[in-house]
C-alpha cells in the first residue's frame, strides 16, 4: 500500500465513529489483529512499521493510546548514524487491556490478561494477569479471578 493511501486510512481509522471500522481499517494497514478487539478513538499505531505489531483476540485499547514499533529519531540523528535503532516487534497477547493514554514502545509484549493502566509508558515486558502502572510502568499487582 502506497504511503500516501495508508496515511489517508489512518487519519480515517483515527477519526472513525465505529470501532468495528477502525479494526479493519487497521488491519488494511498492516497491523495483524486478532477477533473481538476493540480500539478505541484516536489510537495512535506506528505508521512506518504496522508490520511488527501483533494483537491478538479480545484486546482493548482505550482512546488515545499510542503503540510505537521504531524510536523515529529525527533525521539529522539518522543520517549522522547517531541513533540507529531498528523497529521491533510489539505483541498484545489474548485479553489484554491497555488504558486510555498508555503507551507501549519498541520490542515489548504485554502478557494475557494484563493491564496496563491509564498514561503508563511500558518498557518492559508485562507479564501475565498483570497490572502495571506509572512512567516507566511497573507491576503493582497481580490479577486473579473474583473467588480465587
Amino acid at each position: 500500500m502506497g504511503k500516501i493511501i495508508g496515511r489517508f486510512l489512518r487519519i480515517l481509522a483515527w477519526l472513525a465513529p465505529f470501532y468495528q471500522f477502525r479494526v479493519s481499517v487497521h488491519r488494511k494497514c498492516g497491523i495483524k489483529i486478532g477477533k473481538g478487539v476493540f480500539i478505541g478513538p484516536n489510537v495512535m499505531f506506528d505508521s512506518e512499521h504496522p508490520e511488527y505489531i501483533e494483537i491478538q483476540d479480545w484486546v482493548a485499547i482505550g482512546p488515545g493510546a499510542i503503540i510505537m514499533a521504531h524510536g523515529g529519531a529525527s533525521a539529522l540523528h539518522q543520517k549522522l548514524k547517531l541513533y540507529d535503532q531498528p523497529p521491533k516487534k510489539i505483541t498484545i497477547e489474548k485479553g489484554a487491556w491497555i488504558a486510555a493514554g498508555a503507551i507501549i514502545l519498541p520490542g515489548v509484549t504485554v502478557g494475557q490478561g494484563a493491564v496496563v493502566a491509564a498514561g503508563a509508558v511500558v518498557s518492559r515486558d508485562v507479564q501475565p494477569m498483570t497490572l502495571v502502572v506509572g512512567n516507566p510502568a511497573r507491576a503493582v499487582q497481580k490479577l486473579s479471578r473474583s473467588g480465587d
